[in-house]
């Protein structure tokens, strides 16, 4: 998470709270751990009745990682693959070969190997293109986890608070002074279910989303790239080609611009 949204987050936060203090005369009045409870334990079990337990889990590990950066290193691949489109044209598929123990990502070594494996090219699309449409079916699965707790939360929300009210009712006849304050505390819940939804699993739900379409465009340029290089297409067709996958403000991102030259035309 880089220092923009880091403020941006504690400015939005610091302008709620700014308002919730001159809201009232009593903050404290905001401050119901049993309702917090009923709609977070609510919740949580409601989620777990719909999703097997490791899914749920795999989610928040999902979020963390969607939270490490803002956009992924689409400029890096784009240079990797540009060189290994030259090494493959000009050294041929023994050179590319032993490439392949020095790329991290499991997407790409796959694609690099199928191509060294002697795949046709329907048979590496098709490959590449299934292993893509399975990841973004998975993984957004994972996000709808969030927008399934972010519609529950206020339900639970409302639930704390009638349960505030039945306790409320039931005091009544002994001290009517306390009817103001024990209805504030009991709406209280619905106030903590809206936030959480609002505040919280529908952003989260949303920057998941994203992480998952930025991840499918990546996957995409990697297989457009890996198809290239199994056409033996030069390296600076194959650079023109895939920056298109990136937006013009991230072209910089793309060093390997310098090293590759444009095929002149002829006189």
């Amino acid at each position: 998470m880089n220092v923009a949204t880091i403020i941006g987050i504690l400015f939005g936060m610091g302008v709620l709270g700014f308002a919730t203090f001159f809201a009232t005369s009593s903050v404290a009045v905001f401050l119901n751990l049993p309702g917090l409870a009923i709609v977070l334990g609510g919740t949580a079990a409601a989620t777990f009745i719909c999703y097997p337990m490791r899914e749920v889990a795999r989610v928040f590990q999902l979020f963390l990682i969607a939270l490490g950066r803002e956009e992924l290193p689409m400029g890096e691949y784009v240079n990797a693959l540009v060189r290994l489109a030259k090494d493959s044209s000009t050294k041929g598929k023994v050179h590319l070969e032993k490439q392949i123990p020095g790329i991290d990502n499991e997407f790409l070594h796959d694609a690099i190997q199928m191509v060294v494996d002697g795949y046709s090219r329907e048979e590496i699309a098709e490959i590449l293109d299934t292993r893509i449409q399975q990841t973004y079916e998975q993984e957004m699965s994972s996000a709808g986890i969030y927008r399934t707790m972010s519609r529950l939360s206020p339900a639970f929300g409302i639930i704390g608070t009638l349960i505030g009210l039945i306790a409320m009712m039931q005091a009544m006849g002994s001290n009517l002074g306390e009817i103001g304050p024990a209805m504030a505390t009991a709406l209280t819940t619905t106030l903590y279910g809206i936030l959480l939804a609002n505040m919280v699993f529908l952003p989260i739900a949303v920057k998941v989303e994203k992480r998952i379409e930025e991840r499918v465009i990546l996957m995409s340029l990697v297989r457009d790239g890996t198809l290239f290089i199994k056409d033996k297409a030069p390296a600076a067709i194959v650079l023109d080609k895939l920056k298109a996958y990136l937006p013009p403000r991230r072209w910089s991102t793309i060093t390997v611009m310098k090293s590759v030259g444009k095929p002149r035309r002829k006189a």
